[in-house]
């Protein structure tokens, strides 16, 4: 099989699910990973930000990938926290996705996010609108969702954790990240058997209309994950440069 991730930012993947890419190829299908974004924005340091710091997340996304046996990978050009929906972004995801031609799609999921970041979001709606207008579509599964159907036993922890310590300039603690990411990892276990931890996805019927089911439950899920997101995502500094200011464009890759 053809599997194709569709990352928002080069660690993403890896830390939304790198139990299940592992797997994949382990297994011995053809994996493929397309990065939205090369984290022009990913620092609060105006000096690094622009073509250093997506050199930078660049280079460690092919570490990770590396690490798990991956060996392709795309940047689509969009610029970190400028991810625009419109007309010639679809048409260029649209022309991408085509052109793998994937039986499974995994993207974040843009109707019931644990993660708010627009670039997410932004990712999420526009493979899906994508996807939904297919004759015949991949199956496609969304991760960063508060609403999962469905649970990949995680058999391959220790190279997962291992390349996603490949990103070390994302700024974040790792061991704390891990044991982040097991705890949800072992809550998403206890839903199938045999098995200890488990990576969580929503999969999604593209033939029936894409909506939010504004449950009670589901609306304070999202206000929880909400609330954690606005104090964990970094204030904007004063000054903030412009994409011209550094001398970025889109699709430059």
């Amino acid at each position: 099989m053809r599997i194709l991730f569709i990352s928002p930012h080069p660690d993403d993947i890896e830390f939304a699910c790198g139990n299940t890419e592992t797997r994949f190829i382990e297994d011995g299908h053809e994996v493929y990973i397309a990065c939205i974004t090369a984290d022009e924005y990913g620092t609060d340091r105006n000096d690094y930000k622009g073509e250093r710091i997506s050199k930078i997340r660049r280079r460690e996304m092919k570490r990770a990938a590396e690490i798990i046996g991956i060996t392709k990978l795309d940047w689509l050009g969009f610029i970190d926290g400028y991810v625009k929906i419109n007309k010639k972004s679809i048409n260029y995801i649209k022309k991408y996705i085509k052109k793998i031609n994937p039986d499974i799609i995994f993207t974040s999921d843009p109707f019931y996010p644990v993660d708010f970041h627009p670039d997410h979001l932004k990712t999420g709606f526009m493979v899906l609108s994508i996807l939904k207008k297919m004759k015949n579509p991949p199956l496609t599964l969304l991760f960063y969702t508060f609403c999962p159907n469905y649970y990949i036993p995680c058999i391959y922890r220790k190279k997962a954790f291992k390349a996603f310590s490949m990103h070390r300039s994302q700024g974040f603690d790792r061991k704390i990240t891990i044991l982040f990411n097991s705890i949800f990892q072992l809550i998403h276990g206890l839903k199938i058997q045999n098995f200890l931890f488990a990576d969580a996805y929503r999969i999604v019927d593209l033939t029936k209309r894409l909506k939010i089911k504004n449950s009670l439950w589901n609306k304070m899920k999202y206000a929880f994950f909400n609330s954690i997101m606005k104090i964990l995502l970094p204030k904007a500094p004063l000054y903030n440069p412009t994409p011209e200011d550094l001398g970025i464009k889109e699709f430059r890759f």
